[in-house]
């Protein structure tokens, strides 16, 4: 990207916002995964991913910026409609940093985590204790934590199962490319320092049409927890 170009670049708005919230705020420092991750590394990739819950619980604040949110909308339910609360990744996102604050697409302040903590368990299912950090993750059965993703989108399937790891509390290589495969390692490296039986609650998909599915989600509990797409 040539220095001529770059400040008329969508990414490249969004990344300066944030810079200029990092400094308003008077923090020294700020990362963005679009473009503090060389991707082309699967090494530094592995890495990041299996460090990205703890960097985002070491981080003083959370910037969420939501794109389909307008200016004049109302917060609440509008603010947790947006896709934002639809995607993998950004569970962790939410659930890892002591503060989240949200921004409309203008770059408004909308409120925080705490401040709309009732829409957003509420919408999610995750308790407010458990938002707040007044209770552990390790708090809610592994069935119920796994409920959280049950909606949730990301671009490619492993990533359904590489999202989970931080709130799992595990670590295990990327391998892209094994399907509906990376669940079951998931489940293995659950298994191995958790004893939750709850876990059996949940499978992947057997069918052709089921890997655009949820990997989560059994016959039996389908209507109670439902689907999510992949896109």
């Amino acid at each position: 990207m040539t220095s001529s170009n770059r400040p008329s670049r969508e990414g490249f708005a969004k990344i300066k916002h944030m810079c200029d919230l990092t400094l308003e705020h008077g923090l020294g420092y700020a990362w963005v995964d679009t473009c503090c991750i060389d991707k082309s590394s699967s090494a530094e990739l592995t890495e990041s991913i299996n460090s990205m819950f703890q960097w985002y619980r070491n981080a003083a604040e959370c910037y969420v910026y939501l794109e389909d949110l307008p200016p004049h909308a109302p917060t609440g339910d509008r603010l947790t409609s947006c896709r934002w609360f639809s995607r993998g990744w950004t569970l962790q996102e939410l659930l890892a940093p002591e503060k989240v604050k949200f921004y409309d697409m203008a770059w408004n302040y909308r409120g925080s985590k705490l401040d709309l903590i009732y829409a957003i368990s509420q919408s999610t299912g995750i308790p407010s204790g458990v938002l707040q950090g007044h209770d552990a993750l390790a708090s809610c059965s592994v069935a119920k934590r796994m409920s959280w993703a049950a909606h949730r989108q990301t671009m490619r399937v492993e990533d359904m199962s590489y999202c989970l790891m931080g709130i799992f509390d595990v670590n295990m290589p990327l391998i892209y490319g094994e399907g509906a495969k990376a669940f079951r390692r998931l489940q293995e490296e659950i298994i191995k320092r958790n004893n939750d039986l709850s876990i059996f609650a949940w499978n992947t998909p057997q069918s052709r049409e089921q890997q655009f599915l949820s990997p989560f989600a059994t016959c039996s509990i389908r209507r109670q927890l439902g689907f999510y797409s992949i896109s």
